[in-house]
């Protein structure tokens, strides 16, 4: 027979291990965009999102200068991803973006693509080091009336 007990602190069990996994990718991800970033001139970069009836992505990567001005992320522009006990990965700029996005909408709103959905951005200011996610979760409600005629 099952016991529910014994289920239940799996489940916790696996969801701490996949808090702490997806956790420790956003951190070593924040580290590698950071300093590619600067160099180039980027001063913030914001990273868009949507989603709806179970599907989502990223929708658009947009940069700005000190100035504020837009400013085109060079797609060939790699960067170092340290990994858990293993050899640093290269990737492109554009993906460790899109990766850091997506790692902090599991961390933060699992199942923001589902049913009626969720839009926002990853905001990053390179010059302050911070990270900042605004997700708009939508949802569909209803307002009855009862009236006896």
């Amino acid at each position: 027979m099952i016991s529910p007990s014994m289920v239940l602190a799996e489940f916790t069990e696996q969801q701490a291990a996949n808090r702490a996994r997806v956790t420790s990718e956003i951190d070593r991800l924040k580290r590698a965009v950071i300093a590619p970033l600067r160099h180039h001139g980027i001063a913030s970069v914001e990273v868009a999102f949507d989603g709806c009836g179970d599907s989502g992505a990223i929708e658009d990567i947009a940069c700005r200068d000190a100035s504020d001005t837009a400013v085109d992320l060079p797609e060939e522009f790699s960067v170092c991803v340290e990994e858990d006990g293993a050899e640093p990965v290269q990737t492109t700029i554009m993906q460790a973006l899109e990766d850091l996005a997506y790692a902090a909408l599991e961390l933060h709103h699992p199942g923001w693509e589902i049913n009626d959905g969720a839009g926002g951005a990853l905001e990053i200011d390179v010059t302050a080091e911070t990270f900042m996610l605004d997700c708009k979760l939508r949802y569909t409600a209803y307002d009855d009336h009862y009236t006896e005629l």
